[in-house]
C-alpha cells in the first residue's frame, strides 16, 4: 500500500479523483511512463496530447491548423473530425503520477491499490 494514501488522495482535484477511480494507479503509471513518451515522440508537428477522450482514445490537438488526432491501435496518429470535448487531461494524469510518486512503484504493485483504498472509504 502507498504510505499516506488518504493525504495524497485529498490533494487531488475532483477531476483527478475521477481519473484515480476510473483508471487506477497502475493504468496512470503505464500511461505516463510507457505510452505517453511513445505517443509524444510521434506527434505531428505543432500538436500536443490533450488526454484520453470519452471513447478511450488518446486525443491530440494542433491549434495552428485546428486539427485533432487520435492514437490508433498503439501504432500511429490519425487525423479525425470526431474529437470530443470530454477529455481526461494528460496534465491531471501527470499530477496524480507526481502526488502518488508512482515512479517509485512497480506496475504490478499498483494493480488494486485504488480499488482497495476506495472500498475502505465506504
Amino acid at each position: 500500500m502507498i504510505a499516506d494514501i488518504e493525504q495524497k488522495y485529498e490533494q487531488l482535484t475532483e477531476a483527478q479523483k475521477e481519473i484515480f477511480a476510473g483508471y487506477g494507479l497502475r493504468q496512470i503509471k503505464h500511461f505516463v511512463e510507457i505510452s505517453l513518451p511513445e505517443m509524444e515522440a510521434t506527434l505531428p508537428a505543432g500538436a500536443h496530447v490533450q488526454g484520453i477522450n470519452a471513447d478511450g482514445k488518446v486525443q491530440a490537438y494542433d491549434p495552428d491548423h485546428n486539427q485533432y488526432y487520435l492514437w490508433i491501435s498503439d501504432l500511429h496518429w490519425q487525423e479525425t473530425n470526431r474529437a470530443t470535448k470530454a477529455v481526461d487531461l494528460k496534465e491531471d494524469a501527470l499530477e496524480i503520477w507526481k502526488i502518488f510518486d508512482l515512479k517509485s512503484y512497480a506496475l504490478i504493485d499498483l494493480s488494486h491499490v485504488h480499488r482497495d483504498f476506495l472500498e475502505s472509504r465506504v
